[in-house]
């Protein structure tokens, strides 16, 4: 993918420069050494931010770390590529007591754990310090480990879920069923039509009751601001619902 080849290059060419003195985890020329074994700690949690990107105004970057030592990452491009969101799965370990780095298939990232946040590091394993410095931290953000509810949604057939807020509103999509439910609202359960138009990008489902539209870009909620791959219109009559959905298959 590309993405895995652009954000080493991207942090190597737009760090102003790097640290050159001593810092936790680090020896005297700033370089991530490991720690002894046992003063590991945890750093599980979601964590995001935009970070520079060389031809756009920015990328919107997020990482889950979760207990069993697994990550999801999800990136996209403001500005370009239509906002689609780019996600990888894979593993994760501590180099020391504050480092973390993300084993992915033809890369890897590593990052600083400090004061509740992470702060990415160049592909040398220093800090990037600078102009550029505030622009690589990441902060944490509620509700990104979801896995349990994905787990039971997936045993249950579901291919593709999604909810709103404002009203709160939930939507589920098996291979026979549209199944949606909105707060103070009734539940419609109809059989699910072909997409029409079915692209990379775009998937509407139209039926006499509801119609769906899932886009292939990145949404945040707008309560919790977590990250989601998929952006989700829905229509029942003339009320409008919208927010952000993933596929489990």
């Amino acid at each position: 993918m590309r993405k895995l080849i652009y954000l080493p290059t991207l942090i190597a060419v737009l760090a102003a420069c790097n640290n050159s003195g001593k810092q936790p985890g680090t020896d005297s020329t700033g370089t991530i050494t490991p720690s002894a074994p046992g003063n590991a700690i945890h750093l599980t949690g979601t964590y995001q931010g935009t970070i520079p990107c060389a031809d756009c105004p920015g990328t919107d970057y997020q990482v889950s770390l979760f207990d069993d030592h697994t990550f999801t990452e999800l990136m996209a491009y403001q500005g370009r590529g239509q906002g689609i969101a780019y996600t990888e799965t894979g593993s994760w370990k501590q180099i020391n007591d504050s480092v973390v780095m993300l084993q992915k298939k033809e890369d890897s990232s590593s990052f600083l754990a400090s004061d509740g946040k992470l702060l990415l590091l160049d592909r040398e394993g220093k800090r990037i310090e600078g102009a550029l410095a505030s622009n690589y931290v990441l902060k944490p953000v509620e509700g990104g480990d979801r896995r349990d509810i994905f787990a039971q949604k997936t045993a249950a057939g579901i291919n593709f879920t999604a909810n709103g807020n404002e009203p709160f509103w939930s939507l589920d999509l098996d291979k026979k069923n549209i199944i949606f439910q909105s707060m103070g609202g009734d539940t419609i359960k109809v059989a699910l039509p072909a997409p029409n138009p079915n692209t990379d990008t775009l998937k509407t489902y139209t039926t006499p009751q509801i119609t769906i539209s899932i886009r292939n870009k990145v949404c945040s909620d707008d309560m919790s601001g977590l990250m989601h791959p998929n952006a989700v219109e829905v229509k029942v009559k003339e009320q409008q619902f919208h927010g952000c959905g993933q596929y489990l298959k």
